[in-house]
């Protein structure tokens, strides 16, 4: 046998360097959807598929015995002695493939149908078989092989029986053995070949090998002639019937008939994946009206059918983002792995799969495989997502989704996945949460509001604001009228806006007085105790931030104590103005609020002055130190700041403390503000507090201002 060109190693080689974009024609047709780009790898059999024959490079020395696939003809072209030819004209050449490449040989002279001395029965089968070869379509160049496979050797093929052989020479796997003929009722059919991959859209960059098992004839006793009668004309080749072949044997070793070891190896593998047999026997699948369940060699991956699903997304799943070798590593295993008890016991490769699943639901990436699918014109692509979905939570190790659990919300426990959390609130390895839907009783990935709010029940009053229990960073608000949490805005969620935005967007006839805890502090907290550096270049900054905008003098005023004055200072010195007026505002004392102070005394050295001021502000909790939270606030604002506005300048700022600043912002934000340190472990930052913007009509109205990035510490 002599090839008019290259070996297929030399080809592939040689190829790889003077390919066929070399020529300036057109090196790929549209079957390469891995994503385009410079970055894009380019993968060999893409680009031996050109649009019609007119975008075929020359035929010449270097290319003879080459093939390219014509796209508009759906047929490969081999370039024979100068000229393209058809693979329907083979009068002077034969066509062999190796490596999943085709190849131009000399014409092969007839050989004998077979050797009598090989005949185990009188008649033999001369027919033909034929089917798909799919893991993702095998494209051409696939060669396949029929062996006949020796019952006493657990069906493998024994390497003295008839074997047929042929060419996948389309693009969508399919392929005919011609006159088939076999001694045995059993045949294993191989195919070796590139594939088109789902996930990435191109075609593999190496071959794989796939087989199937199956049984093609009966034999019958009549008149002392053993004779096989076929039973089975078409044998598609899968992942399926790979995964299974261990599995048959083993039975077969111990005596389970072929049909029925071959039915419980398939429920096995269903079963590994996740998938309902008795739910996915119970659909049909023949389209002429036939009613028997279907086995691995009838499944199409590409159809409306659950079965098709079914084969569709453990397909997917094997492949993931591995490569050929990887891909046909892990196949391998698992059906080692199946083959002792029919239990796939890795939970690692489990894992890892999952995770994969999860990666293509949270970025959307499932309509990447369909779109991929699509471009190579298949018609009909079967709900393969939901058994993808359904294989995450058995992985992971969820219970059953189910009316008595709908709407829980759990985490990955499991330490080998990249989702692993510590629990459900740790959120430093992975934020990922599922839901069992309580719609559809299946696991899902949980919406962020779904798992922040997971427990929280009902609020315990209109509009309090809790900190997400995965995401620490969103809040969420609680509304009576809908007895629902929402997503906080941004404004409610910290409660503050900053203190230059307020004042720049000041109407001219609008007044504002700006009452703000003084900044940073050192540990001193007496009268005298003064700003950090840190605390004096704030205040200054803020200073500054206004003379960006500020075309007018600020009236300052301070509690008297020495924070406050030199943060009202600081900020003057930043605006930039001189000969300010600066008075001290007895009222903005850090006391005002406190009615006994030996008995409030008492509550902040047993608890904690955060907490005791921020739960009188809230709850009215203490009522025998402090005043009614509303009357008092109602003195400060009426008696004391408006009924000295006229004094004061159109923009003013006063300088008070903590104390004062919670109870304040808990009564004009009805009990809103975010600086709950009680129970939300939050307090107010400094120079942060409440801006009153007084209308032109006397009217006022009140806005949580923070003047550092956050309004909260």
């Amino acid at each position: 046998m002599r090839f008019f060109g290259l070996t297929a190693i030399g080809f592939a080689a040689a190829f790889l360097v003077n390919g066929c974009g070399s020529d300036g024609n057109p090196s790929s047709g549209t079957d390469n959807n891995s994503g385009g780009g410079q970055d894009t790898p380019i993968f060999l059999l893409d680009t031996l598929s050109v649009l019609s024959a007119a975008n075929l490079p020359a035929c010449d020395a270097n290319r003879e015995g080459r093939a390219f696939f014509v796209q508009n003809e759906n047929l490969p072209r081999l370039c024979i002695k100068g000229s393209w030819r058809s693979t329907a004209d083979t009068t002077d050449f034969s066509i062999t493939c190796s490596d999943g490449f085709l190849h131009a040989i000399d014409k092969i002279a007839n050989q004998p149908d077979f050797d009598a001395d090989t005949a185990r029965f009188n008649g033999l089968l001369r027919d033909s078989i034929q089917g798909i070869i799919q893991n993702g379509p095998f494209v051409f160049g696939t060669s396949v092989v029929q062996n006949e496979a020796n019952e006493m050797n657990f069906y493998r093929a024994d390497g003295i029986g008839h074997t047929a052989s042929t060419c996948v020479q389309t693009n969508d796997g399919r392929y005919t053995l011609e006159s088939v003929g076999t001694n045995s009722n059993y045949v294993k059919i191989s195919a070796t070949g590139f594939y088109r991959n789902m996930v990435t859209g191109g075609t593999s960059a190496s071959p794989v090998t796939l087989s199937a098992l199956t049984k093609v004839a009966n034999t019958s006793e009549d008149a002392g002639a053993t004779t096989p009668l076929r039973v089975r004309n078409s044998v598609n080749v899968n992942v399926l019937t790979q995964l299974e072949i261990p599995r048959i044997e083993q039975l077969a070793m111990n005596h389970v008939d072929f049909t029925e070891a071959k039915a419980q190896a398939e429920r096995e593998i269903f079963a590994a994946f996740g998938i309902d047999t008795i739910q996915l026997y119970s659909q049909p699948y023949f389209t002429d009206g036939r009613m028997d369940k279907p086995v691995a060699e009838d499944l199409d991956m590409f159809g409306n059918s659950e079965y098709s699903a079914a084969l569709f997304a453990i397909s997917a799943m094997l492949q993931g983002d591995r490569s050929e070798a990887d891909m046909m590593s892990l196949v391998n295993n698992l059906a080692e792995d199946i083959k002792g008890d029919g239990i796939w016991n890795d939970p690692n490769w489990k894992i890892k799969i999952a995770d994969w699943i999860v990666g293509l639901d949270t970025l959307w990436k499932y309509n990447d495989i369909r779109n991929n699918v699509s471009s190579w014109g298949v018609a009909a692509i079967p709900n393969f997502e939901r058994y993808m979905r359904a294989f995450v939570p058995i992985a992971y190790g969820f219970e059953a989704c189910t009316d008595a659990n709908a709407g829980q919300v759990t985490f990955v426990n499991q330490g080998q996945s990249t989702l692993f959390a510590n629990d459900y609130e740790h959120a430093d390895h992975s934020t990922v949460r599922f839901i069992c839907d309580v719609n559809s009783k299946e696991w899902r990935i949980a919406q962020p509001i779904e798992k922040d709010t997971a427990g929280f029940g009902p609020g315990e009053y209109d509009k309090e604001i809790r900190e997400g229990r995965v995401n620490h960073d969103n809040y969420y608000i609680f509304e009576t009228a809908t007895n629902a949490w929402r997503v906080a805005t941004p404004q409610e969620a910290d409660g503050f806006t900053d203190l230059v935005e307020v004042y720049a967007n000041l109407k001219p006839d609008e007044k504002a007085v700006f009452i703000i805890r003084h900044s940073e502090r050192t540990d001193d907290t007496g009268p005298t105790g003064h700003l950090t550096s840190n605390g004096k270049t704030y205040a200054r900054n803020l200073g500054a931030r206004l003379a960006a905008i500020a075309k007018e003098d600020f009236y300052y005023g301070y509690s008297g104590y020495t924070r406050t004055q030199e943060t009202c200072e600081e900020i003057a010195i930043g605006k930039g103005q001189m000969g300010y007026t600066l008075d001290i505002l007895p009222y903005m004392d850090g006391a005002w609020y406190v009615m006994n102070p030996s008995i409030a005394n008492n509550y902040v050295n047993a608890e904690g002055g955060w907490v005791v001021y921020s739960k009188y502000a809230f709850t009215g909790a203490y009522d025998d130190a402090f005043y009614d939270l509303e009357s008092r606030s109602e003195q400060l604002i009426k008696d004391e700041i408006l009924a000295n506005l006229p004094a004061m300048k159109r923009v003013n700022i006063m300088c008070t403390h903590d104390y004062l600043v919670v109870p304040l912002l808990a009564y004009v934000t009805d009990g809103h503000a975010n600086v709950r340190y009680y129970e939300k472990w939050r307090w107010v930052n400094y120079m942060a507090g409440v801006a009153m913007i007084i209308s032109a009509d006397g009217s006022v109205r009140y806005i949580p201002v923070k003047g550092l990035e956050s309004g909260t510490m």
